[in-house]
């Protein structure tokens, strides 16, 4: 097909006019491409770096729950106020527990309170008193409010209490305790420890002595 000479120098112009835009259309097409592939470079180097920070505070979690002592050892010195005879007695008390979960113990423990107790005769007190010995040995669950310094916490405890008095008269039986106290935390292996813990002692006729373990005392953890 001829094409006239003026037809010619229009379409050489036409294509030297539109080569440029082409070219830079081709250009912006291509950088946005590499954009496109930039950015999801950045995107999987983000979740790269997440995933990574992810798997370190995990393992620092794990490290730290390792290096955490699950046992623990309390002595503890007080009073034991014992309602049915109206006396407080000295005592002392040595605790165990073992860590099951961050806020859930498992305790085992024994106590020992020893004083004088009016001596009573037909329901009239005597001018000479008696000696009165408390042994008990519990085991028990406690349930703690895992915060860093003061961690609060209440419990149940069961076992055997055994009576001792001076003129002879001996006898074991069950007891039930519910402790509630508060631990602080002085470093990861010791904290100082104040208790008072609710004790219902039954008594040979029957009957449940309602006695109260008021005791502060240290904690070391191992």
């Amino acid at each position: 097909m001829y094409l006239p000479r003026p037809a010619l120098l229009l379409a050489a112009l036409c294509a030297l006019t539109l080569a440029p835009a082409l070219s830079h259309a081709q250009s912006t097409t291509r950088e946005r491409e590499r954009e496109r592939a930039r950015e999801r470079e950045r995107e999987r180097e983000r979740e790269h770096q997440r995933d990574m920070r992810t798997i370190r505070s995990v393992r620092i979690s794990v490290e730290r729950r390792e290096r955490m002592p699950d046992r623990e050892i309390t002595m503890s010195v007080g009073a034991l106020r014992s309602e049915g005879d109206d006396v407080n007695l000295p005592m002392v008390a040595l605790r165990t527990d073992w860590r099951l979960r961050r806020w859930l113990r498992s305790e085992l423990g024994v106590s020992y309170a020893i004083g004088s107790t009016d001596r009573l005769e037909n329901g009239t007190v005597l001018p000479d008193s008696r000696t009165l010995q408390l042994a008990s040995g519990t085991v028990g669950l406690r349930a703690e409010l895992p915060t860093r310094v003061l961690k609060p916490y209440v419990g149940i405890a069961a076992g055997l209490v055994f009576r001792d008095e001076e003129d002879g008269d001996q006898y074991v039986r069950t007891t039930m305790a519910f402790p509630t106290g508060v631990r602080i935390v002085l470093s990861p292996r010791v904290s100082l420890r104040g208790e008072a813990r609710f004790r219902f002692d039954q008594r040979r006729s029957g009957s449940e002595g309602v006695r109260i373990e008021q005791t502060g005392g240290l904690s070391v953890a191992f």
